[in-house]
């Protein structure tokens, strides 16, 4: 295996993989077992990380004719944002296998009703992840462009059907394995890439009508995250969708055959066909807040500073509204039903994140000085590819390996031999 760094002619060689992999994969495993307070201790990690960011920024010099180039590159894909996006794919490939093993720390699950959970964060993130990344958001004329009819549909299909192959082959492992899922999750039937290609597909929709109907000087984008997520949530409060979710049949009686089949299918999923208003309102929110946060229209040389500023007032704004629908509304945080304030909660986690992740990367010489590591490179380039084989591996390894009765030894061999897979 051999790699190349753009532009150069660098061998990305073995020990180069090794570091990174110890470096920026291995921390994130110890952070999701129940080993790190007994056997490393965050103390020691943190010295054994400080260490290593000595010998790894020798990697990423970079030359002077390079220079020019990355200064581009910061306003068209920033290296911190980079690093959030593949640090999501790595912690998510991590989490769906290590939680069938007992070294797992059962507080991390994903909440069955509502609450807090390290799990929960992993789909909402994603969503939240192609916002920020997306063309629409970060493009100088924010995708309201007038494209047919014909190109639309055509675009719609291109984004949708690798997802609903993926989601088609998902449902048919799953079942054909007898790999154990919980209903309450995303439905019976029901899994994220089906969530992601309605995402997908209702974006299209929506920035065709943006683009043909709809004036560019207004956040569009925001508003229509605003309203769906106020009546998604009277729905949810008044309408009694969220007593549905939690506690509703999954299967219909009715006299007619063909209807008691439609709302079976629903009732049977209903999490995840509901749930896509609330994704589809968070990948909206993202979108806008990309907008103000991250694609500033402002000279590079001076985006450093803007841009730290508008995420800590993002981060701050989107936990105040949470700490307000929460507690002073009285609307409980529920990653089942894809409520608003579980919505404001992903997006005030991943803004934080990223403020700081963003703080760390520029206290030593700006966005001007800084490279993404390799291995986030990669990642960041084919996630898909990459979330859909940790899905395939997952599998396989249930399938080999006793998991919920291996001891903690044999945990880490085998979550360490998937990572490096």
């Amino acid at each position: 295996y051999c790699a190349r760094e753009k532009n150069t002619n660098k061998c990305y060689n073995w020990a180069e993989i090794a570091i990174e992999f110890a470096a920026l994969v291995l921390p994130n495993l110890l952070l999701q077992t129940s080993l790190l307070p007994y056997i490393i201790g965050p103390s020691v990690l943190n010295i054994f990380m400080s260490g290593l960011s000595y010998i790894l920024p020798k990697y990423y010099k970079q030359s002077n004719d390079q220079t020019n180039n990355h200064i581009t590159n910061i306003i068209n894909r920033p290296p911190f944002l980079t690093v959030h996006r593949s640090t999501i794919y790595i912690q998510t490939a991590i989490a769906i296998l290590a939680v069938d093993f007992p070294i797992f720390p059962r507080r991390y699950c994903k909440t069955e009703v509502g609450g807090y959970g390290w799990m929960d964060l992993g789909a909402a993130s994603f969503i939240i992840m192609a916002g920020w990344s997306s063309s629409s958001s970060s493009s100088t004329i924010a995708s309201n462009n007038n494209l047919s009819t014909i190109k639309s549909l055509k675009k719609a299909v291109v984004k949708c059907t690798p997802l609903l192959l993926l989601g088609i082959i998902r449902l048919v492992t799953i079942k054909g394995v007898e790999y154990q899922e919980h209903v309450s999750e995303y439905g019976v039937h029901w899994n994220f890439f089906f969530t992601l290609c309605c995402v997908e597909g209702s974006m299209v929709v929506w920035k065709y009508i943006k683009g043909c109907y709809l004036s560019v000087t207004l956040p569009w984008d925001g508003i229509l995250a605003c309203l769906l997520m106020m009546s998604y949530q009277l729905y949810l409060s008044i309408g009694g969708g969220q007593d549905f979710i939690e506690n509703g049949p999954r299967q219909c009686s009715s006299y007619d055959s063909t209807w008691s089949s439609l709302c079976s299918a629903f009732v049977a999923n209903r999490e995840g066909i509901l749930g896509i208003v609330g994704y589809w309102s968070l990948r909206l929110l993202s979108e806008s807040t990309a907008r103000y946060c991250i694609w500033p229209k402002v000279d590079p040389h001076t985006i450093t500073n803007l841009r730290q500023r508008r995420l800590l007032i993002a981060s701050v704004t989107f936990w105040a509204l949470h700490f307000f629908i929460k507690t002073i509304l009285g609307v409980p945080n529920s990653r089942r039903s894809t409520n608003v304030s579980f919505i404001l909660w992903s997006m005030a986690q991943n803004t934080s994140v990223l403020c700081l992740i963003h703080v760390a990367m520029t206290s030593e010489g700006g966005e001007s000085a800084l490279s993404a590591p390799r291995i986030f490179n990669s990642i960041n380039k084919f996630g898909l590819p990459v979330f859909f084989v940790s899905n395939i591996l997952t599998g396989l390894v249930n399938l080999l390996v006793d998991t919920i009765h291996s001891s903690n030894e044999m945990a880490m061999w085998v979550l360490s031999v998937y990572l490096m897979a």
